[in-house]
């Protein structure tokens, strides 16, 4: 009996160690150094703002002209906000044309007990940033390089004939 269940612990081991002796191809996940922390913020600061507060914040001019929303955050790789998307005209999505700002031009205003923020007053007008360049996101970039590329040459059929004799 001790000689069957060593048999099978062999053949067992002897499956194993060509896997495990084989070099694992570093992916994308293995090149990735992790960040280690060990700060744990356990509360907002008032000289803080949430990014869902942000998102979505009233955008006007210096003049308090309704510029648009906020809609969305650029974020670099360290974590910091570069820039905010504002969303502006266009009604249910259609006509809407998204321009980015620099974080730093944001003049963010608190709600008046501070926890929100009730807008946001840029020193441009609505008419500069319509006629900014959109922003586009990877995603968006990557569809429009598909879609210059076009589809590929279409395959021509080839007739086989025989050979007339």
């Amino acid at each position: 009996m001790l000689t069957r269940h060593s048999l099978i612990a062999a053949a067992a081991l002897c499956a194993i160690v060509p896997a495990l002796a084989q070099d694992s191809e570093p992916g994308p996940a293995r090149e990735q150094t992790l960040r280690a922390t060990g700060a744990y913020p356990i509360e907002q600061a008032r000289s803080q703002w949430l990014g869902s507060n942000l998102i979505g914040a009233k955008v006007v001019s210096a003049s308090n002209e309704a510029i648009g929303l906020i809609g969305n955050l650029v974020v670099n790789d360290d974590g910091a906000v570069e820039a905010a998307v504002i969303s502006i005209g266009g009604v249910f999505g259609i006509g809407k044309k998204d321009v980015a700002v620099t974080y730093k031009s944001l003049n963010i205003v608190r709600s008046r007990d501070g926890a929100a923020i009730d807008h946001v007053t840029l020193a441009a007008t609505k008419d500069d940033l319509r006629q900014a360049a959109d922003f586009k996101t990877l995603s968006q970039q990557k569809t429009e390089t598909a879609s210059r590329r076009g589809p590929e040459a279409p395959v021509t059929p080839v007739q086989w004939t025989t050979p007339r004799p």
